[in-house]
C-alpha cells in the first residue's frame, strides 16, 4: 500500500437518499477508504438532520470489515449560518474529523469556522468529550493574518 489514509467524499450527501450514502458508504469501506466524510454541500440541512445522517450511515456500515477503524468527517458550508452547528450535532452524530477552515473562509457563505469550534470543544469539553489538540492562544494571531493575507475582515 502506497497510503494508509484515503478519504472518500460523498460530494452532497446531507441531499442524497440515505440508502444510496449508506450503500456508497460501504463500497468505499471495503475498499479501502479509512475515512468517510458526509458533507452539506450547500449548506442546506440542519443539526438535527445532520446528526441523524451520521448516526444512521455509521450504524449501516457497521457490519463492514474494517468499519470500526474508519474516521467518519463532517465538511459544512455556512449558507443558512449553520455550519458550526451542523458540524456539531455531526459530531454528536459520531463524527470524529471536522474540515474546517480559519475564519470560515470558503465558497459562498463560507465553512465551518475552525476557532469556533475549537472553542467550543475546549470550553464543552466535558460536553462532547473530544479534544482538537488545536492550539487555541494561537488562534487570534492566525485569524489576523489570514485577514491581512486575503484583505477579508473577520465578520
Amino acid at each position: 500500500s502506497y497510503i494508509d489514509d484515503v478519504e472518500f467524499s460523498a460530494e452532497d450527501a446531507t441531499r442524497t437518499e440515505l440508502d444510496y450514502l449508506i450503500e456508497v458508504s460501504r463500497v468505499a469501506i471495503a475498499a479501502g477508504a479509512t475515512t468517510i466524510n458526509l458533507p452539506d454541500t450547500v449548506g442546506f440541512t440542519t443539526p438535527e438532520e445532520i446528526r441523524a445522517m451520521f448516526q444512521q450511515v455509521i450504524a449501516g456500515v457497521a457490519d463492514v470489515p474494517n468499519a470500526a477503524n474508519v474516521i467518519f468527517s463532517a465538511h459544512c458550508h455556512n449558507d443558512l449560518g449553520l455550519a458550526v452547528a451542523n458540524s456539531l450535532a455531526a459530531i454528536e452524530g459520531g463524527a470524529r474529523q471536522v474540515e474546517c477552515t480559519i475564519n470560515g473562509i470558503g465558497e459562498r457563505a463560507g465553512n465551518c469556522s475552525l476557532e469556533e469550534i475549537a472553542m467550543v470543544l475546549k470550553v464543552r469539553q466535558a460536553f462532547y468529550e473530544q479534544d482538537s489538540s488545536i492550539n487555541t492562544p494561537r488562534i487570534v494571531g492566525t485569524s489576523q493574518l489570514l485577514q491581512r493575507l486575503v484583505g477579508m475582515p473577520v465578520q
